[in-house]
């Protein structure tokens, strides 16, 4: 009687073993490899909503407002960047959109999960440039400011407006 092919029980086992050990292994390099890239997404996306809003203020010649919103009709003071945001034309210097026919762009919870996107006080809630690019507080004042960028890590992102309003992106030690 000829022998039928197939695993044996103590080789199906090895496998499993050298298996598992293997996962063991490269989960949590995958982990790290999953929080990175949402890092560097989400500071994209920023980064993004912020150079789509510098560009329209200089097409439009006047200012327009990068804002925090959770609902993408109004801007919101108890919400977090990570919440939401809305882009809108502001050549009055409001703290809300005129209208709905102002409203340029939206976006809601954009961020991935257990990552946070919050502003230090002058960009906590605005951010506005006017026809010539730079940066001002709704006041007219000049703004520069830091969004932070934190994961479930110690690692994260700074995003820093400077006084000419140009954002850059740098590493972040998060709390």
């Amino acid at each position: 009687m000829p022998r039928s092919q197939g695993f044996t029980l103590i080789e199906l086992m090895v496998t499993v073993v050298v298996a598992a050990i293997l996962l063991g292994i490269g989960m949590p390099a995958l982990g790290h490899l999953v929080e990175h890239t949402r890092l560097a997404t989400t500071t994209n996306q920023f980064l993004t909503a912020l150079h789509a809003t510098r560009s329209e203020a200089i097409r439009r010649g006047h200012a327009v407002t990068l804002c925090t919103s959770d609902d993408g009709v109004t801007c919101t003071s108890d919400t977090h960047w990570h919440e939401g945001w809305l882009l809108y034309e502001n050549p009055t210097s409001t703290d809300q959109p005129p209208g709905p026919d102002s409203i340029l762009r939206v976006a809601n919870g954009w961020t991935g999960p257990n990552v946070a996107a919050t502003g230090n006080q002058p960009v906590s809630q605005h951010i506005t440039y006017n026809g010539l690019g730079r940066s001002k507080r709704l006041s007219g004042a000049l703004l520069m400011g830091t969004v932070r960028i934190c994961g479930k890590s110690d690692q994260g992102r700074a995003i820093i407006i400077s006084s000419a309003g140009r954002p850059r992106a740098t590493a972040l030690q998060c709390d």
